[in-house]
Order: structure tokens, then sequence, then C-alpha cells
């Protein structure tokens, strides 16, 4: 696609961005070694997971194009309208089956899987204004393109161009969700945890 010079004035896109959380699911029908093995820490065999949150963010794109046939196979293509989502789409909390509920060790680590679960839904909520932003800026950007091909072909291309530009704010949450996560798995703070049960299966 090139850049229209031949273009007849063409509509200015209409945008929406929208976002939604999934409420967590908490399970406690997966053992230990299925745990550690989401975890991604199954290779050490020091590590006793009791208890695990995770999360996944979804984006998605919908685009209607407006389209002016020139002739010869030219088409000019502009966005007509552009639909953004941004879900929450997974929150899920395991604490380990050997983990009893109504045990102590049960509570403290539904406890503080919650603790996760509630920094999660901050980080996100809080980069929801970013991410708009950036859509809006990223779907102005745009202009419209004369083009030889089919309009499907352009669709797909002005999808993956937004998809692509939109990577740097969702690597921007990514990194943010990692590290408030990372305040509260440090060794101070899970054996302070441990210490509130006498006993753990």
């Amino acid at each position: 696609m090139a850049w229209a010079q031949a273009c007849p004035p063409m509509p200015t896109a209409q945008m929406s961005f929208q976002t939604d959380m999934v409420s967590p699911v908490y399970r406690n029908d997966r053992n230990r070694a299925v745990v550690t093995q989401l975890a991604g820490h199954s290779g050490n065999p020091n590590l006793r997971q009791h208890g695990l949150t995770r999360s996944e963010t979804d984006f998605q794109l919908a685009i209607t194009l407006a389209i002016a046939d020139l002739g010869n196979n030219r088409l000019c293509v502009a966005l007509k309208d552009v639909k953004g989502t941004w879900l929450l789409s997974l929150l899920e909390v395991d604490v380990v089956s050997e983990l009893a509920p109504g045990t102590c060790p049960h509570g403290v680590v539904r406890a503080h899987e919650n603790q996760h679960v509630a920094l999660t839904k901050q980080v996100f909520t809080r980069h929801m204004a970013p991410m708009r932003a950036r859509f809006a800026e990223v779907v102005r950007g745009i202009k419209p393109q004369l083009i030889r091909g089919s309009a499907a072909q352009a669709s797909r291309q002005f999808q993956s161009h937004i998809l692509t530009e939109m990577k740097i704010a969702l690597a921007a949450y990514n990194r943010d969700v990692a590290a408030a996560n990372a305040v509260i798995d440090t060794p101070e703070n899970y054996r302070s945890e441990t210490a509130k049960c006498p006993v753990w299966k």
C-alpha cells in the first residue's frame, strides 16, 4: 500500500475503545505438582508451591473500511469504524489440593493469592487510560491509502499495523503487573505468611 496522493475526501474514522475484566475463578482441584508446573517452577525440587494466580489479557480489534473505487484496479481505502477491546480475560487462582478448605494453610494461601488478584486488577485499571490514548493515537495516524488489490487485503494490513503499534502499551502493562506482583512474592513475605500456621502439609 502507498500513502494516498489521489484519494478523494474520505470520512474521519470513528473509534471506540472498551475494557472489561473477568471475575476470578478459584480452584482447589489441582495438586502441587500440577500447580508447580503451571507456575513454571517444576525444575526446582526445593520449591513447595502452595498457590498460584494466573492472568492474561486479550486485545481484540474490529474494523470497517470506507472504499472509493478509482477504476483501473485502484482503490482508495480508509478506516471508517475501529473498535478496540482490551480484556483482562483470565484471572485464575489455585490453592493446591493438598491444602483443604477450612484449614489454616488454605486460608493463608488464598489470602495471599487474593492480594495478587487485587494487584492485577489495580494495574489493569491504571493502564486503561494509557491504552485508550495509544489506541486513539495509532488510529488517528493512519491515513487513507491508495492500493492495487482487494479491500480484504487492505483490511488485514490495517489490522496488522494497529496490533503491532499496540504492543508497546501492552508490554508496559505486562512489565508493571509483573513488578507489582513481585513485591509480595519475596522470601521474607513467604516466611511471615508460613509462620501464621503451625502445620503445613
